[in-house]
């Protein structure tokens, strides 16, 4: 029996299967991206896609923190992780 693996999320900070989760990715210019198929080089941080763990995640200084450097949201973050949601 194989263990399906999880992350945590950045907003609310529970541990839930990765499928239940959406991938950031930090781009090298510094700016944060939705990851829709998870598989995109770098470090990455795990959001829930629920409205308060979103605003919770996009609060100043937590994606500088998870990413260990310094960076910014994509202009349009929070509506590429809602949209990505329903493909899942």
């Amino acid at each position: 029996m194989t263990r399906e693996p999880s992350r945590t999320c950045l907003g609310c900070r529970q541990v839930r299967a990765r499928r239940a989760l959406v991938r950031l990715v930090r781009r090298s210019d510094g700016v944060v991206v939705a990851d829709p198929h998870g598989t995109a080089a770098g470090r990455g941080a795990w959001v829930c896609p629920e409205e308060s763990c979103l605003e919770r995640a996009l609060q100043p200084g937590r994606l500088a923190h998870a990413f260990r450097k310094p960076c910014e949201a994509g202009k349009n973050l929070s509506e590429e992780v809602r949209g990505l949601w329903p493909q899942r």
